[in-house]
Formats: C-alpha cells, structure tokens, sequence
C-alpha cells in the first residue's frame, strides 16, 4: 500500500515539473486584446473618405513582428478603424534597361577645339535620324593604336522604338567592357539634342578592381535630368581608360510615384559589438537604422576633397546574426575645378537594420566622423477608412497581435482609380503606454529567470525522484513482516 501511494506521488510530481518546463499553454486563437506598448496620433492634413499615411521608420523600430502585423488604427473611442497595406513595388518593376548604340570619339579633339562627331543626324519632320560617317570603319572613330577619347551614346527616338506613353528619360547608363583590367577612370560628361549645342552635365569616375571578395566594380554614369538625346562622355586620362563594349540605359518604370519613391535616412557610425571578432570587424563601419528596413540603395556621405572608397556592403538585421554580402563596388567624391561628382548609389533591394560597410584592405580606411551613410528605403504605406470619431491613432508593439489589415482589395475596391482621390495623413510623435510597458518588462524580466527556475525545478525533481527509489529499494530489501 505505502508503495503504490509513493509511485502515485512520484507520477504527480513528475506531471507538476513537465507542466513547469512546458510554461503557459498556447493562445487556441487570436487574442485581439493583446497589449499594444505604443501609441502614435494621426494628423488627417487632407481629408477623404479614404486616408493614405506612409509609415516613417519609427513605426518599424516599434512594430514587434517584420510583417508589421501587429499595427491598428483605433479611433477617439478607441474602436478599430479599418484599414490595409498598399502593394509595394518590387525592385524589378521599379527600373528597366534596354540597350542603346555608342560610337568611340576620335583621340583628340580636333583644332578647333571641339570633337567631331563620328555620326551625322538629319531631321525628318519631327523625327531626327541618325547617320554613320561613310568613312568611319565598325571599329570606331579611333584607330586601334590610339585609344578613343571618350564616347557618344545615342538615347534614341522614343517615337521610332516604340517607348510607352509617360516613360521618363533615362537617368543612368551601365557600360561594359571587356577584360578583367583595374582602372580608374575619370571623366565628364555633355549632353545635346542635335550633336551641335552640348550643354556640361557632370563627371563621374568608371573604376574596376579585383579583391579576394571578387570584382569591385562602378559601371554607372548618372545622367542629368532632362530629355536629351545624345551624350558626350569624355575621359580625363584616355590612355589609363577602358575601351567600352556595350551600354544600356536605366530607365525608372512609369506609376504612381507615391508608390515608387523612396525615403533616404542619413545615419551615422555606431561602435561595433565589443564581441565581434572577424578580420573585417576592425576596419569596418556599422550602421544601425533603428529597424529593419527595406533597403532599395545605399551610399556613402564622404567628408570634402577627392576620395576613393571600394568596399563590400554587408547586412544583418539582428546584431546576434551572421553578416551577409549585400553589395559591392566603388564610392567615391572628385572634386575638379571647384565642382565635385560623387558616385551613384549601389542597389540593395534587402530588408535589414544594420549595415557595415567593409574597405578594401588596399584603400585607406574610411574615418567615422566624416562618413555618413545615405540609405534609401521603400517604406510601406496604408489607407484606412476614415470613419468613427477623429482623432485617429496607430497602435503598435504587440507580440501577440493577430494581423490586423485587410485585403486592399476588400477595403478599396476600385483602389487604382480611388487612389488619386486618397487624402493624406501624418503621424505625430509616438509615447508608451504604460501599464503595457510594465506588463512587458515583468514578462521579460520572468523570462530571463526562467531557465534557471527550470534547471532548479529539474535539480529537485530529480532529488526527490532518487530518494523515492532508494526507499523502494530498502523497502524491498527489508524482511517482510
């Protein structure tokens, strides 16, 4: 009898030290109570019945799920306000490329000063055609022996190739070459429309070096605004530059630039993590954005005078996790006759919240107090339903929220033809709630105990456990009575 009741008091225990190591039983639904920590208010500064609001950076660094599911909009009563995330761009639709012709410049210029131009162009109405000199060979304007002294790229007629209605000029071009050469090559650039007036535009610097990473490369030539046909690049140095082999043009999709413009954060240096210990640590510079965010590019703010930075652009969105390459290539700053280029931004298209930015081992370190980081992000945007009773708010800061959007398609049904008529919102300066402060503070403090109240629990389980079979053991190996 005392030894069935000392089994059934070991199984009891045994069951209180699982129920104990399993913790609390899961939701079985969606707790839409759940404590939301922060609280924001909503400025309708243009009303509508439907109301769009960009979400800044801070309501990333106080969302506690990456999908931002945990964000409500609740009115002056606190009753849920309807609303839904609008469709993000993705990187491929925001930009297009397509192939455009250049003819290499002779090597000098000629002695009037000026380039002869390797094409002739005449006009056809409203169209402008362009024609090959007879006497210039498929190789080019320059001869073999003597390397060309810049480059004229022709954007075409968007009328001949059939370019969709509201199609923006092209802001950058991408060249190649051929070979796996350094260089770094310098140059400016001129812009026209009929190869007779050329209007300055700028410079920039071509550059390829190899590193242990891989090829450190900057193809682009940022191009003015502007609906120019013809461009005019023209090296500084034409013997320590490439000799181009292709081009295309960049080309940013046409929509609603709402939707396709992008937040730019300047962010400064923070100190490593005292326990990061790889080669690159020591040389590198860290970021934090405060949240991760989806990044579209980033650049580099350098300090005035010429500098020259090659790096690799890694990204973490936890400072516990592993660094990952996002990026690499070429930043730089030239200052030339009082007038500085800098380089165009390296595309990202990831979401993270730290950035570190990894020098060449060749190229001088790069000094904190005088870079900046210039990050671009495509922020989310929402629109609810402004109904109920104003002022609005948005809350944020659960971690166990349900979603809480509804389909766009739901909420606006005609959204592509109501979205011009959104009205705007903004949202002002965030504060605490409190009590789910402290609520939130008690169950991380308890958390942070709690493997050690599992590893005491386990201890004396196990104690206990033992000194119930050594008496079993005695009890059994005593005479019966």
């Amino acid at each position: 009898m005392r030894r069935a009741e000392r089994l059934a008091g070991g199984r009891r225990f045994a069951a209180i030290v699982a129920l104990v190591l399993a913790g609390p039983a899961a939701p079985s639904g969606v707790d839409d109570s759940a404590g939301f920590r922060f609280s924001a208010p909503l400025e309708v500064t243009a009303p509508a019945p439907f109301v769009e609001l960009e979400l800044p950076p801070s309501a990333y660094a106080r969302s506690r799920q990456p999908d931002l599911r945990d964000l409500r909009i609740v009115d002056t009563r606190g009753e849920r306000v309807p609303f839904a995330l609008l469709p993000t761009p993705a990187p491929h639709e925001a930009e297009r490329r397509r192939p455009i012709t250049l003819y290499p410049l002779p090597a000098r210029r000629s002695a009037a000063g000026t380039w002869d131009a390797p094409i002739d162009v005449s006009v056809d109405g409203d169209r402008v055609r362009v024609t090959r000199h007879a006497a210039t060979s498929a190789a080019g304007g320059a001869s073999a022996a003597s390397a060309p002294g810049g480059w004229l790229f022709d954007l075409g007629d968007p009328a001949e190739r059939g370019a969709p209605a509201g199609e923006a000029p092209p802001h950058a071009l991408r060249v190649t070459w051929p070979g796996a050469d350094e260089f770094a090559a310098p140059y400016s650039i001129e812009t026209s429309r009929d190869l007779r007036t050329w209007a300055p535009a700028g410079g920039g610097q071509l550059m390829a070096l190899a590193s242990a990473g891989g090829a450190l490369t900057q193809p682009l030539v940022e191009l003015p605004g502007g609906s120019a046909r013809f461009v005019r690049l023209v090296w500084s140095d034409p013997a320590g530059a490439p000799r181009l082999g292709g081009a295309e043009a960049l080309v940013r999709a046409p929509g609603d630039p709402r939707a396709s413009d992008a937040t730019e954060l300047v962010v400064e240096p923070i100190a490593a993590p005292s326990g990061e210990r790889d080669p690159a640590a020591a040389r590198a510079l860290q970021f934090d954005l405060g949240a991760p965010l989806p990044l579209v590019d980033v650049n580099l703010r350098l300090a005035s005078g010429t500098r020259v930075a090659p790096v690799r652009v890694q990204g973490r969105e936890r400072v516990d996790a592993a660094w990952r390459d996002l990026a690499q290539g070429v930043f730089y700053r030239l200052e030339r006759n009082g007038a500085a280029s800098v380089a165009p931004a390296l595309p990202v298209g990831a979401s993270v919240r730290f950035v570190r930015i990894v020098p060449d081992e060749r190229a001088a370190a790069l000094t904190p107090a005088a870079t900046r980081l210039v990050a671009r992000a495509r922020l989310a945007h929402l629109v609810f339903v402004a109904e109920g009773a104003a002022p609005y708010r948005l809350l944020a800061g659960s971690t166990d929220a349900g979603p809480g959007a509804l389909p766009l398609a739901t909420l606006v049904p005609n959204a592509a033809e109501e979205r011009a008529r959104f009205g705007r919102a903004r949202l002002g300066e965030w504060s605490e709630v409190t009590e789910v402060a402290r609520a939130a503070d008690a169950a991380a403090e308890r958390a942070r105990w709690r493997p050690w109240l599992l590893w005491g629990v386990l201890l004396v389980g196990v104690a206990v456990l033992a000194a119930m079979v050594l008496k079993l053991v005695r009890g059994n190996a005593s005479p019966s009575g």
